[in-house]
């Protein structure tokens, strides 16, 4: 309004359309399905650089014009775009930093381009202007890594048994929770094994509880190593454990919980402090699993647990 003249107003247009294409590139980014574009980060990520661009040379313009009403509406919005780009872009400190580049140099160039001489001290503070907004935005890219890793450690913490590494109740939950939103999952046949180590009281008492951890911690291992990804240890407490197997019938159940006796039956054999550890298993299947039904599928594996137990131990049972 103050200078209509071709400079600016192709700056107003090239920002308009800028403007649109980031908008666009944000809706295709946002949608899921066919219709998401497999560039639309990238693109987005380019304009990014040329809106810095272009608002770094619109900038330059306003300070060459030498109103001063302009000069002090671009400056203070210029700087004012930077404290907003580091606060955005502070997961990515390179890409923030090269933008503030992008729309600081060219106002600070600009003013070796018009008579004011006082207006060159932008010059003067360019380096610690640059190494503040550089350490600032390293700063904040630290703060929001730790932030990250505690939000992952608290909940890995409330969800997995800090002994073992493996699933607590809540843990076990939440991952049948995850398998059932998918629809195939919820009509196929799911199994869950119980398993409770028998001498393992004998073994803690004997040779103390730090070896009795690390039978826990070898026996977790050992069932996690023999099973597929979609399936899941969860520690239920002392010596308990418990399996689930989506996608398992009672025929491929049985299998795993053959192999699993086996193997402990070779490890106890390897180590001879180990002597009369085995294990009793409890296996129960359910073709229409749902959240509220896992514990009355998992009360039916720990009865069918103890029906091992009463047969002889280190062998399984239905429920």
């Amino acid at each position: 309004m103050l200078h209509p003249t071709i400079f600016f107003i192709s700056w107003l247009v090239a920002d308009l359309v800028i403007w649109i294409i980031r908008w666009f590139l944000l809706q295709k980014f946002i949608v899921s399905g066919e219709s998401r574009s497999h560039y639309a980060t990238d693109l987005a990520l380019l304009f990014g650089l040329i809106w810095a661009v272009e608002i770094g040379i619109g900038t330059a313009g306003c300070i060459i014009s030498v109103d001063p009403v302009l000069q002090v509406l671009a400056c203070t919005s210029a700087v004012s775009m930077n404290g907003a780009i580091a606060m955005r872009n502070q997961g990515i400190p390179r890409y923030a930093f090269t933008q503030i580049l992008l729309t600081d140099i060219p106002m600070k160039l600009a003013t070796l381009f018009q008579p004011a001489p006082l207006l060159r001290i932008l010059i003067l503070q360019a380096p610690m202007y640059l190494t503040g907004l550089w350490v600032l935005l390293n700063q904040l890219n630290t703060n929001l890594i730790k932030a990250y890793i505690a939000e992952f450690e608290s909940i890995h913490s409330a969800t997995h048994d800090k002994l073992t590494g493996a699933l607590n109740r809540l843990g076990i939950v939440n991952i049948v929770a995850a398998t059932l939103d998918s629809t195939e999952a919820q009509s196929v046949e799911t199994s869950i094994l119980y398993l409770d180590l028998d001498g393992f009281k004998k073994i803690n008492d004997e040779n103390g509880h730090a070896t009795g951890d690390r039978v826990l911690v070898s026996f977790s291992n050992m069932i996690t190593g023999m099973l597929r990804k979609s399936d899941a240890v969860a520690r239920m407490g002392g010596d308990e454990f418990i399996v689930f197997m989506p996608d398992t019938n009672e025929a491929s159940a049985s299998l795993i919980a053959e192999r699993i006796i086996e193997k402990l039956r070779v490890y106890t054999a390897q180590n001879k402090a180990y002597a009369g550890l085995g294990v009793s298993i409890g296996i129960a299947t359910n073709t229409s699993l749902t959240t509220e039904s896992l514990d009355q599928l998992i009360s039916r594996a720990d009865f069918a647990m103890y029906a091992a137990k009463s047969a002889g131990k280190n062998c399984y049972k239905f429920g």
